[in-house]
Formats: structure tokens, C-alpha cells, sequence
């Protein structure tokens, strides 16, 4: 059995070492793989000879786990504590013993895999895994380790980021010599229910985009100086009008996958400045967002949350927002050729 756990143990770092990053082309959000410790409390009841209700035991649990990507789990866990079995003597008794067992499982999250997501409030998990028990059978007053597969299914509801509660029923096929029946057949079942809740770590930031910096416009070298022409009487005239040359207006904010607001201020500031110059003028906000990432229909919801984000703050630098035009394009049109600068809000004043 011990080649059988060293393998298990094996299989989990190596899982863990290359977790995917993303949910994958058709998922709405970048998922990050990370660790989870679980505590378990509950019950176990024997499938052995005598009343059910006289069976059944207290049982708990601690956990450690490794979410791979959204669908793949895998865990490594002891639980145990106190199990019952019928008295070969006496059958209107019933004889204590204590049990632990070490485990290593994998869960296959079924929610994630027919939705495509990674962050459902609710999920619901198959599990299989294989065990290594300690048994003190004090029917034939002796010790025994046996090995062990389950099957069961877990109901998972995440309340934060970083805790979720858990309903978790399975089934434990291991030796009849587990619990000291000796006779009989050559293996027991037992099954157990438990209520546990996990604490995630470990998420990895994602790297943000290097600022986009504009060049510096190159000064154009100053005219050779041209001798001043001799003096030329000429006819007085009225003073032309004075025409100021109008500034144009063209800025642009960019963002992280799954953010929306606005950012650097001096973007926000240079915008209203031109506005207050220009007091006749109108701008368009427009937000956009990458095709490379997300649905049709979540990019409609981040270009428009953008794009309204900024208009809001200009308002609050004191635009009025009938000065503006507000347009959500999600990821319909792509002003950029390289992907990531798609997640944008483009504003040009008019």
C-alpha cells in the first residue's frame, strides 16, 4: 500500500506544478489555481450487522488541497474517531474502537464543467480517492491497517473568496478486518457525512501591463534668421481678427483583465481642463474590451462599465453630462491590433 500512496503523493505535486492559469478559450475570467485547508465534522455509520441508528459514530476531519484549474482538484486528508460494530457474543451489544485514516482524493467540479465559469456561488463535486486506515478492533483485541478506496460527492457554497462551506457524503470500501468481523465476507462498507468549511490561500497576482508611454514629439530645428527687407509704406488696415488654433483631444485608458476603473488621474484632469477651455465643445466616451478573453456577453458589460466609469468621474470634475456621448462597443470592434490594449476607453472631444 505504500507504493500506492508515494504514488498518489507524487501525482498531486506534479498536478499542482503545472495547474493551468485560465479558464480556457469560452471561459468569463481568468482563474487562478490555489491551496485550501478544510476542517470536517460529522457522522459514520458502519454497513455491519445490528440496529442502524445504534451504529451510527462521531467523525472529523482536517484537510489539505490543491485546486488545479476550475474542473480538477485533489486533496490530501486524515479523519477518524470512534466507529461501532455488533458484539459476536452478545448481539444486543455493541463494542467502541477508535480508527484513523489517511487519504488522498481528486474531485471534478461538474458546475464549472457544464458552465464554463470559475467563480459559481455553488458547486457540485464528484469525488474518488484511495485511504490507508489504523483500526483498533477490540473484538479480537488486536490493531490492523487496511487499505481503502471511497466514492462520494461533495456540495460546495462559496461564501468569499477565501472561505466556503461544504456538505460531503461518501462511500469507504476497506478489509472486513477493519473493524475485528473477521468472518464473513472479505470486505466492509461504511459511509459518512460531514459539514466542513475551507480557508483558500495562494491565489497568484496577475502582472500588470507596462504603462503605455507616448514619445516625446522631436522639436523641429529653428529657421536659418532672414535679413530683415527694407521698410514698405503700405496702406493701413483693419487689425484681422484673432483666430486661437484649438487644441485637439484624444486620450486613452487602459486596463487590467476584469477592471474597470479609471486610472491615472492626470488622464481624468487633462480631459476636464480641455472641457473648461472648450465650454462649446462635446467629447464621446467610448469603452471597449479585448476579444481575446470573456464572452460576447460579459465583454458588453465591462466596455459599458468602462466607458460609464469615466463619464462619471468627468461629471464629478464638474462636465456636465450633456456635454458627453457614452458608447459601449465590448468586444465588437477592436481599435487595436495587440489584444490586450483592447481593454480600453478611448475619449475624443469634438
Amino acid at each position: 500500500m505504500k507504493k500506492y500512496i508515494l504514488a498518489a503523493l507524487t501525482a498531486f505535486f506534479a498536478l499542482s506544478a503545472n495547474a493551468q492559469e485560465c479558464c480556457g478559450k469560452g471561459g468569463d475570467c481568468c482563474f487562478s489555481p490555489y491551496w485550501y485547508i478544510q476542517v470536517q465534522g460529522g457522522v459514520q455509520l458502519p454497513y455491519t450487522p445490528g440496529k442502524r441508528s445504534d451504529l451510527i459514530s462521531p467523525v472529523v476531519g482536517l484537510n489539505i488541497g490543491r485546486q488545479i484549474n476550475p474542473l480538477i482538484g485533489v486533496r490530501l486528508g486524515v479523519e477518524g474517531w470512534e466507529s461501532k460494530v455488533q458484539d459476536l457474543y452478545n448481539v444486543d451489544n455493541y463494542n467502541k474502537f477508535k480508527y484513523y485514516d489517511a487519504s488522498f482524493d481528486a474531485t471534478l467540479n461538474l458546475v464549472n464543467l457544464l458552465t464554463k465559469k470559475a467563480d459559481n456561488a455553488l458547486n457540485f463535486l464528484l469525488l474518488g480517492g484511495v485511504g490507508y486506515s489504523w483500526s483498533e478492533a477490540t473484538l479480537t483485541s488486536t490493531t490492523w491497517f487496511s487499505p481503502s478506496v471511497r466514492v462520494g460527492a461533495i456540495i460546495e457554497a462559496n461564501l468569499t473568496k477565501n472561505v466556503a462551506l461544504s456538505l460531503e457524503h461518501r462511500m469507504t470500501n476497506t478489509s472486513n478486518e477493519w473493524n475485528g468481523r473477521i468472518q464473513g465476507s472479505k470486505h466492509d462498507w461504511y459511509s459518512s457525512t460531514l459539514l466542513g468549511v475551507a480557508f483558500k490561500f495562494g491565489y497568484k497576482e496577475k502582472a500588470k501591463p507596462a504603462p503605455v508611454v507616448e514619445p516625446e514629439p522631436v522639436a523641429e530645428p529653428e529657421p536659418a534668421p532672414v535679413p530683415e527687407p527694407a521698410p514698405v509704406v503700405v496702406e493701413e488696415k483693419k487689425p484681422e481678427p484673432v483666430v486661437v488654433k484649438e487644441e485637439p483631444l484624444k486620450e486613452t485608458f487602459f486596463y487590467l483583465i476584469r477592471e474597470s476603473d479609471p486610472d491615472p488621474e492626470t488622464t481624468l484632469n487633462k480631459i476636464a481642463d480641455w472641457c473648461k477651455k472648450y465650454p462649446n465643445k462635446t467629447i464621446t466616451v467610448d469603452g471597449y474590451a479585448d476579444k481575446g478573453t470573456g464572452t460576447p456577453e460579459i465583454n458588453v458589460k465591462y466596455a459599458k462599465a468602462r466607458a460609464e466609469k469615466v463619464a462619471k468621474a468627468l461629471q464629478d470634475k464638474g462636465i456636465a453630462a450633456d456635454r458627453m456621448t457614452v458608447n459601449s462597443y465590448g468586444d465588437t470592434v477592436q481599435p487595436y491590433s495587440e489584444n490586450d490594449r483592447n481593454r480600453c476607453v478611448i475619449v475624443v472631444g469634438k
